[in-house]
């Protein structure tokens, strides 16, 4: 289970496992906001899931507060849908791997614009070699997620359309 961590200000900032989001609830640094119909249960207590929650004090030093979708593996696999972008294969987190147009021996670098979503046997066909060099070609040229997109794939998880983003 995942939960969509809010600023003081109402900005999603990030999403987080449920435990961790228990621990800032359990803490006093955040409050629920939405939860879900499962529990988890202690010796004493019983805690509903939380699907939203809002962070008590305004951070100011997350990645999506500063107006950017922060570079990382599974940026890249969301962005590309977990899908190859060569032969088009549907992929999930373990099949899926990161291929680099210009390869690192190359001068390439770890970047939106130079790492793709690819399955393992195009990224084996493809080797140590650029596009060129291997005669393959991208479904669609790599670049930057925008914010306002990804915001708006992050909230449709949680049931957040009507906040008109």
């Amino acid at each position: 289970m995942k939960t969509l961590v809010l600023n003081a200000g109402y900005e999603p900032i990030r999403v987080v496992s449920w435990e961790k989001a228990m621990i800032l609830l359990l803490t006093e640094k955040a409050e629920m906001i939405k939860a879900y119909k499962r529990f988890v249960r202690s010796a004493r207590h019983s805690f509903q899931l939380p699907q939203i929650i809002k962070l008590k004090r305004y951070v100011t030093n997350f990645t999506l507060a500063a107006g950017v979708i922060a570079y990382s593996r599974h940026n890249v696999f969301k962005r590309d849908k977990f899908q190859c972008q060569y032969c088009a294969k549907k992929l999930n987190e373990k099949t899926a791997t990161l291929d680099h147009i210009i390869p690192k021996s190359k001068g390439g670098l770890d970047s939106w614009d130079n790492t793709v979503c690819c399955c393992m046997s195009c990224n084996s066909h493809k080797g140590n070699r650029t596009l060129e060099e291997s005669h393959m070609t991208l479904m669609r040229p790599p670049r930057r997620p925008a914010l306002r997109v990804a915001l708006r794939e992050m909230l449709a998880e949680f049931e957040c359309e009507e906040w008109g983003i």
